[in-house]
């Protein structure tokens, strides 16, 4: 009789053992009470685009939700709102990271909150939840326009390629240099990758010249030119593209580009320009926590809207942004969709941008498409068009 007290003991603490690894694996957590923190933050973590940038961690379960309010204290003072989803952490605490975009509000004191989310009314309509936590922050002064960092000038070279020894090769990129800026540009020989890669021996003198550049969208401008290939030996070479001329030293150190192209008789013959097109400029190197300004150019004509999708390139079944412009609505996503409008450009060519940010996009490699908007007769409802372009970019940490 006296083992009885001892026989529920044993049958308690393994109910205990049950619920708690249950727990674990629903929550990810040791924990039982739900438990979020934010990280220390201070007025540093305002970046020049004005988002405030906070992480935490909490218990909650991965791939749930947080709101995050900045209020300015006084009920229903709700002033900037954010989603953070929650990713795994270690320890026993999960991670959550926001991005808010406060660059409306006035200097002054706020309070952040950070909750749970529960679904409120017949609309579903997200509120604070339970589980919360606040953090107080002051928003400073802005600087000044004249006290603001200038962009660092840029120029940047679309992709060449391989082409036919004689054929015309056009050259095309942008830079935030402002309309009429001159450009010099020059073709250099250089070795061919591969074990039986080897340094051209030009004939006689190679391209060299100047170009111009054109007014563009969204700050960013355009530049070309064409590189009569006729005459030049088969191999490799180098155009250099600059506005600060050539000195003998890295381009890298000045305004200036450089980008590759092989003449070989095996290239495929270039083909004609169709008729409807899309393309997408080269994309500069993007880090996290930035905002990003993708731009293209178009034969559509202007007023046509585009779909833009930036997804990753190994589907993990994200969420997205589903408006870029809305950067209220940031979460920790892996990717982006939105739209462009087809604006008027120059010599047929019309041109289209978007920007998005990197608040809510891991480090990893993504693609981008964009596509022009059609009605599926099948479905009535508006999709991606027949004609469309792709590329792939990468998002890399902090610099």
């Amino acid at each position: 009789m006296k083992k009885t007290p001892l026989l529920f003991a044993g049958i308690i603490a393994a109910t205990i053992l049950v619920v708690m690894g249950m727990g674990i694996l629903l929550t990810g957590s040791f924990y039982f009470i739900p438990s979020i923190t934010i990280n220390p933050f201070g007025d540093g973590e305002i970046d020049e685009n004005g988002m405030l940038v906070l992480t935490g961690t909490t218990n909650l379960g991965v791939n749930t939700f947080l709101l995050v309010n900045v209020t300015d204290g006084s009920p229903g003072g709700e002033k900037a709102t954010s989603l953070a989803s929650v990713l795994p952490g270690s320890g026993g605490r999960n991670t959550w990271k926001a991005a808010v975009n406060v660059s409306p509000l006035p200097p002054g004191t706020y309070m952040v909150r950070v909750s749970s989310v529960d679904l409120s009314g017949n609309n579903r309509t997200a509120v604070p939840g339970r589980v919360s936590v606040t953090a107080p922050f002051t928003l400073p002064e802005m600087p000044s326009s004249g006290d603001r960092v200038l962009p660092t000038p840029f120029l940047r070279a679309n992709r060449i390629g391989e082409w036919v020894p004689g054929e015309r090769i056009d050259v095309s990129g942008v830079t935030n240099l402002g309309p009429g800026t001159e450009l010099l540009w020059r073709v250099d020989p250089v070795q061919c990758p591969g074990p039986e890669g080897g340094i051209p021996v030009p004939a006689g003198q190679l391209p060299n010249g100047s170009t111009v550049v054109t007014g563009g969208i969204s700050g960013i401008n355009r530049w070309s030119f064409s590189i009569d290939s006729a005459g030049i030996s088969a191999g490799c070479y180098l155009v250099n593209i600059t506005r600060d001329g050539f000195p003998g030293g890295p381009l890298k150190n000045r305004t200036g580009d450089s980008v590759e192209f092989r003449l070989s008789a095996s290239a495929p013959k270039a083909t004609p320009t169709p008729s409807r097109y899309i393309t997408i400029d080269t994309i500069p190197d993007i880090r996290e926590n930035t905002r990003v300004t993708v731009t293209g150019t178009s034969s559509l004509s202007p007023g046509e809207e585009l779909v833009v999708e930036i997804t990753p390139t190994v589907s993990s079944g994200y969420s997205f942004v589903v408006d870029p412009e809305g950067r209220a609505r940031g979460g920790v996503f892996a990717g982006v969709t939105g739209t462009a409008v087809v604006v008027q450009g120059t010599a047929g060519a019309n041109h289209w941008s978007m920007d998005f940010d990197t608040f809510h996009l891991p480090q990893g490699e993504y693609e981008l498409k964009v596509a022009n908007l059609e009605l599926n007769d099948e479905t009535m409802r508006i999709g991606p068009g027949d004609v469309s372009c792709t590329t792939r970019f990468t998002v890399r940490g902090d610099a």
